[in-house]
């Protein structure tokens, strides 16, 4: 047997009402289908992270941001269960039940990915590499 076949992911579980979903961090290519899709939001979350301009809790971003926030916060979470079709249902969940989620999915992205500054590496790229796929070239 391989030892990727071995591997065992961290993850983490988040209960809600008897019930429980378990997540696991975000890995690139995850990462990069979620900033295809969100790249404007996450354009303007990373330009506010660098500007200091970012703070409070996950509840008071999401607050802030709640029309774009909604989709890309879902589709975090569903990928991070392994479903992202279903992003939908998890659009569903109360607000402290997607909060909880995030942290635990940031928390397990930060350590697989190797810290916030290497995440941000990383969405960046993906930025670029989106914004360069879809630019006319002139």
């Amino acid at each position: 047997m391989h030892q990727l076949e071995t591997l065992i992911i961290p993850t983490e579980t988040v209960e809600f009402g008897g019930q429980s979903l378990t997540v696991r961090g975000l890995c690139l290519p995850d990462i990069t289908a979620i900033v295809r899709g969100h790249r404007t939001v996450l354009t303007e979350l990373y330009a506010e992270a660098i500007a200091g301009k970012l703070s409070g809790s996950i509840e008071e971003v999401a607050l802030a941001m709640l029309g774009d926030f909604v989709p890309l916060a879902s589709l975090v979470i569903a990928t991070a269960t392994d479903a992202p079709h279903l992003a939908p249902l998890a659009a569903k969940l109360p607000l402290a039940v997607q909060a909880d989620a995030l942290n635990k999915i940031i928390r397990l992205t930060l350590v697989g990915e190797g810290g916030l500054e290497k995440l941000m590496e990383i969405v960046t790229g993906a930025l670029v590499g989106a914004n360069t796929l879809i630019s006319p070239k002139t």
